[in-house]
């Protein structure tokens, strides 16, 4: 476990809270590791302000993580905590004083992953756990399972479903042995994807999605092929009018020329012989 200098009580009204960014301010203080447990150091000083006591709280558990799996650096500090992620801290007083017993930290992350077929999906606001320590005088008593438990409740999230950044053995024994995750699906990234991630109502969901995208898609194309054959057709049509007219109005001068033709005729043969004869003694005059 884990004690500092000052009295954390204050700051779990339950044996597990929930830390985000806006609740810390920047570390004012120093820690100086003692063999155990760890304890803030007196003579330097420090904060009373919760904000601050948090901050120490979260530089010292991220640096005793670091260490447990090897880590140069710390994945958790009260500097780097991020608007979107989440920090649950555990604490219990089974040594007579409060004491913290282990962090989880966890966030969503817009990941490109591949599924069981190979396949690259782009998903968004992936749940991600992203730091995961329990002191190890606390370990295999059901402290982690606890504390794991209550997180996904908190979240709204379940185990199958989340992505793993960098699991350490340790936390790959503990999945399977809690929540019997074992088979993984294979990523190009440091993170872990187990059996089942895909298998969920929203992702069947952005696939219809995406099915009624590609059907509106080719609506529309056919809908504009259908307009342009309208429009051809038209064109034609129009073009068809225009010929049969023009056929139509000659044809109707032909009408025409034959009835003045005719008229000539008729108008000829109305003419009084006479006329006609007078017409002939006339030529031969001159």
């Amino acid at each position: 476990m884990v004690e500092f200098a000052f009295d954390i009580k204050q700051l779990f009204p339950q044996p597990i809270i929930r830390v985000q960014a806006h609740s810390l301010r920047p570390t004012v203080t120093q820690l100086r590791h003692r063999p155990h447990p760890f304890i803030a150091n007196p003579q330097r000083g420090h904060s009373t302000m919760p904000s601050c006591q948090l901050s120490q709280i979260l530089d010292v558990m991220g640096k005793l993580s670091a260490d447990a799996q090897g880590l140069r650096q710390p994945v958790t500090t009260a500097d780097k905590l991020a608007s979107d992620q989440v920090v649950y801290l555990m604490a219990d007083d089974a040594a007579g004083y409060w004491a913290i017993t282990g962090l989880l930290k966890v966030g969503t992350k817009d990941l490109f992953l591949f599924d069981q077929e190979g396949c690259c999906r782009r998903a968004k606001q992936t749940p991600a756990i992203l730091d995961f320590y329990v002191h190890e005088s606390r370990q295999r008593c059901g402290q982690g399972k606890l504390l794991f438990q209550r997180m996904l409740e908190q979240q709204g999230w379940s185990a199958s479903k989340c992505s793993v950044d960098r699991p350490s053995k340790k936390l790959l024994g503990f999945m399977a042995k809690h929540y019997g995750l074992v088979r993984t699906i294979p990523q190009g990234n440091n993170f872990v994807l187990y059996e089942g991630f895909f298998d969920d109502p929203m992702t069947k969901c952005n696939s219809n999605a995406a099915r009624e995208l590609q059907a509106a898609s080719r609506i529309r194309s056919q809908s504009q092929g259908h307009y342009i054959r309208h429009s051809h057709d038209q064109t034609q049509v129009s073009r068809g009018q225009a010929n049969r007219n023009t056929v139509r109005n000659g044809a109707h001068s032909g009408h025409f020329r034959r009835d003045i033709l005719n008229q000539d005729s008729v108008l000829g043969a109305s003419l009084p012989t006479r006329c006609v004869q007078d017409s002939r003694v006339s030529r031969s005059d001159h």
